[in-house]
């Protein structure tokens, strides 16, 4: 179990050099917020000063800062560790009118559990004896609420997911025990609902030998913050660097051109940014690169259902802008929530329409499933292992 250690042990090598409040896109649409000032309350004993601020609230933990610092100040947990101690102290949630309040309140009911299985498309084939677990996530959550309001893709994802597996030839376990991955808990500072989340989903996960997930906060979450939180060991993979490793052609009869946009959390926090480009590339669409790309992507504005206020609104429509002016067709989205956020700023009448089509990774992928080669040489060269 990871060891507690002081807000400002994470921040203790920053001298202040402010290159961390250039690289913030929420100090470009909200005057006052720097990452630089929330490190100098730190280091010059205002912790408490900070804590009664909304700055620790305000924070996308994008890691954008954290990615340019020269000292390696680790700013995203120093803001995870300033929620918790502000919760912990009895302090308010900021930004606690917001939707995803609900989904947190609903989520954090231990004995929530959907029956995922159940709401699987019937073509999609599935094996509770794998070796192979598709890790789905609150997808089947978030369809409930946001198909009918924004048009998100919600069990499209999943039954995509679970089609593209078939298509190299794995029948994926699925879960009904499993619970939330305890994303948004971990990172609102409720880390014992988190640790309740992963103990209770370690006992089922331990068992596979691959974890597959279409959601970068899972993906996250379960590779990193289990191990390194609760000492959970497990081989998560994304489903993007699973499928690139046995995928050698898409056959395409209607190649597009596509924009992708790198989430935070499968970019920044865990360096995937060749696997999805290659899967498009290999399905052979035109990847068009927006302005702001991979380690220098936008942010969609918003990170465990925290911020969703018309400051990171302002966020969203620089992104969405960016995406319309490579002239792509589409963009695609690796994570379910990115998508939810893009699609509600276009759903929205009083911005701008946004002419360009938002779809999964997955989505695009599956159109072309009969289209799938896969890479005999690797999987023989497997076989002789």
């Amino acid at each position: 179990m990871a060891q507690e250690i002081s807000i400002e042990d994470f921040v203790r090598t920053c001298y202040q050099c402010g290159i961390c409040s250039g690289a913030c896109p929420k100090a470009v649409v909200k005057e006052g917020f720097l990452p630089r000032k929330m490190v100098h309350e730190m280091i010059t004993g205002n912790a408490e000063r900070e804590l009664a601020s909304d700055d620790a609230w305000d924070c996308l933990t994008c890691m954008n800062c954290q990615k340019k610092c020269p000292m390696k100040v680790d700013f995203v947990n120093m803001v995870r560790e300033s929620r918790r101690a502000g919760k912990s102290s009895g302090g308010k949630i900021a930004h606690e009118n917001t939707l995803g309040m609900d989904f947190y309140n609903i989520l954090k009911n231990a004995n929530v559990t959907p029956r995922r299985k159940k709401f699987l498309a019937k073509d999609t084939k599935t094996d509770e004896n794998s070796d192979v677990l598709y890790f789905m996530g609150c997808v089947s959550y978030f369809d409930i609420i946001f198909k009918d309001d924004v048009g998100f893709e919600g069990m499209d994802i999943a039954d995509n997911t679970i089609r593209l597996l078939n298509a190299v030839g794995v029948e994926p376990a699925v879960l009904d025990e499993e619970k939330c991955c305890g994303h948004d808990q971990y990172w609102r500072g409720d880390t014992e609902t988190f640790e309740e989340f992963a103990k209770h989903n370690a006992a089922f996960l331990k068992k596979y030998k691959t974890i597959v997930t279409a959601c970068p906060e899972c993906y996250r979450t379960l590779g990193v913050e289990y191990k390194e939180r609760l000492g959970i060991d497990l081989n998560v993979l994304h489903i993007s660097e699973f499928l690139a490793e046995k995928i050698s052609k898409i056959e395409n009869s209607e190649p597009k051109k596509v924009t992708f946009h790198d989430s935070c959390r499968l970019g920044r926090f865990m360096d995937v940014y060749d696997a999805p480009r290659e899967l498009l590339k290999k399905a052979g669409h035109d990847v068009l690169e927006m302005d702001k790309t991979k380690e220098e992507a936008l942010c969609c504005g918003v990170s465990a259902f925290v911020n969703c206020d018309d400051e990171n609104k302002k966020i969203r429509q620089r992104k969405m802008q960016d995406a319309v002016e490579t002239g792509a067709e589409i963009m695609v989205t690796p994570c379910p929530k990115c998508q939810i956020h893009l699609k509600c700023l276009q759903s929205d009448k009083s911005a701008d329409g946004y002419d360009i089509k938002i779809v999964d990774l997955t989505t695009l992928l599956a159109e072309n499933i009969k289209g799938i080669k896969i890479d005999s040489k690797k999987e023989d060269n497997k076989e002789r292992e």
